[in-house]
């Protein structure tokens, strides 16, 4: 019986076991789930990383050499850039996976656990959302640049789309369009969703539809017709939500638009007129996940369109 193969000490960056230097550790995860096509998970990795080089100067250490003082440290000078305490703890608990996968593969042979005195839980965040006023100045808002427009738009399809998540509606492909209905299923949850697209949203995508027959998407987030090149999602996003800062302004937002507002800016609207919190998923702010869940799972589709008609007509006092 062949046992199961670990990393060689080559690959470890060291001739003993728990030699190998973190950085190395830390950029060989990332490469693993890259290759898995994990890239979110791949960035939280990359990130930490890239936070954690700059705190320790680029001076790498080995794995083993981890201590509970060390990574105390690391969190203070995260505070000390005034990361924000989820971040922080995002940061932590990627760099705790990465020692913890050293564990299990047994390139070190003791756990010190130097994640032990730093913070790796959630801070509850207040749910930032548009009201119903400041959605209708967004929706008359006079705008000359083109991709601000855009951005604008793909803003509002979310809201129209019951809060259809960014990652979403950047990989919604034009198959997923049909029979006046967007079929898709939550890349985070693997829930499949049927949602029938108003007017509002079907002049959204007549506007934007690629008209490239080799091009698979319905909008281009991840392809640019000009260049008839691809585009990499994480690169989209962060162009999506500059723009969406921008609009903050004009807008005289105290705080930023981000891709995640318009998600919450559904739930806020579906609750200002009267939609029962039952049709409102959990991830748009219930605390019974499981209950809410179970209801939801068994609603008639008719149900829940029937609650977002309600919330669009209520917006398109005003033409788009």
């Amino acid at each position: 019986m062949v046992a199961k193969t670990r990393m060689s000490d080559t690959r470890r960056g060291g001739t003993k076991k728990g030699k190998m230097g973190f950085f190395r550790l830390v950029a060989e995860r990332v490469r693993h789930f890259t290759e898995l096509g994990k890239l979110k998970t791949a960035s939280n990795y990359a990130c930490a990383l890239k936070h954690f080089r700059s705190f320790r100067q680029e001076e790498d250490i080995a794995v083993g050499d981890l201590t509970a003082g060390i990574i105390r440290d690391f969190q203070s000078y995260l505070i000390g850039r005034r990361l924000k305490m989820n971040t922080v703890s995002l940061y932590n608990r990627s760099l705790r996976a990465a020692y913890n996968y050293a564990l299990d593969e047994e390139m070190i042979q003791v756990d010190r656990r130097p994640f032990r005195k730093v913070f790796t839980g959630l801070e509850k965040t207040r749910k930032r959302a548009l009201k119903s006023p400041m959605v209708r100045r967004l929706i008359r808002l006079p705008l000359a640049e083109s991709m601000l427009r855009f951005a604008r738009d793909l803003f509002l399809f979310s809201v129209y789309m019951q809060g259809m998540p960014f990652v979403d509606l950047a990989h919604l492909t034009k198959a997923q369009f049909r029979n006046g209905c967007i079929v898709y299923q939550r890349r985070k949850t693997n829930r499949r969703l049927v949602i029938r697209v108003h007017a509002c949203a079907r002049r959204i995508i007549d506007r934007y539809r690629v008209k490239d027959p080799d091009c698979p998407y319905l909008f281009p987030i991840l392809y640019n017709p000009a260049k008839r090149a691809r585009v990499g999602y994480f690169s989209a996003l962060r162009s999506y939500n500059k723009r969406l800062a921008r609009l903050s302004l004009l807008l005289g937002q105290e705080e930023p638009l981000t891709s995640y507002v318009a998600r919450h800016t559904w739930a806020s609207l579906a609750r200002e007129y009267g939609v029962r919190d039952t049709i409102i998923c959990e991830a748009m702010g219930h605390s019974d996940i499981k209950t809410t869940m179970i209801y939801l799972n068994s609603l008639d589709t008719g149900v829940v369109a029937a609650a977002n008609r309600k919330i669009l007509t209520s917006l398109m006092t005003w033409r788009i």
